[in-house]
C-alpha cells in the first residue's frame, strides 16, 4: 500500500484564534474548513488553512488546540512554505507578530533563498523560495 500525496501537517497550539490569525494575515492562507468535535477531555478545535485558489488535494495547515492538554513544546513542527518573494513574506510574517530566527540567505548551491521565522507562540516557519 502507498500513499498518493501529502495531504496535511497539524500542528498544535495554544491560542488558536491567535494562530489562525497570524498565519492568515502574515501569509495569506484561508480557513477551508473547521472541527469541533469531542466532550470534556476529548474536546479539541481545529481550524484547517490552505493557500487561496489552491488546487484540488493541495497540502494543508491544520492548527488544533486540545482541551485537555497543553501544545507540544516547541520544535516538534517545522512548517515549510514557497514563496516568489522570501524578503517581502518575511516582512508580512514580522507585522503580524512574528520574528526572524534565521534571516534571509541565499544558498547557491541548492538554488534557493530561504529564511526561517516563528510564529506568536515560537513554533518555526521556514520560507523557501527558488532561485
Amino acid at each position: 500500500m502507498t500513499v498518493s500525496h501529502f495531504a496535511l501537517a497539524k500542528m498544535a497550539v495554544a491560542d488558536l484564534e491567535a494562530q489562525e490569525r497570524f498565519y492568515t494575515k502574515a501569509l495569506g492562507l484561508v480557513r477551508t474548513a473547521y472541527i469541533e468535535h469531542g466532550e470534556g477531555e476529548a474536546h479539541l478545535r481545529e481550524a484547517i488553512l490552505g493557500v487561496p485558489n489552491a488546487p484540488a488535494g493541495a497540502a494543508q495547515l491544520s492548527l488544533v488546540q486540545y482541551a485537555s492538554k497543553p501544545a507540544p513544546p516547541l520544535g516538534e513542527v517545522v512548517t515549510v512554505f514557497m514563496s516568489d518573494d522570501v524578503q517581502a513574506t518575511v516582512g508580512l510574517a514580522l507585522e503580524a507578530g512574528g520574528r526572524v530566527v534565521v534571516p534571509v540567505q541565499e544558498l547557491a548551491e541548492h538554488r534557493v533563498k530561504l529564511a526561517f521565522v516563528a510564529d506568536p507562540e515560537g513554533h518555526t516557519i521556514e520560507f523557501l523560495q527558488n532561485l
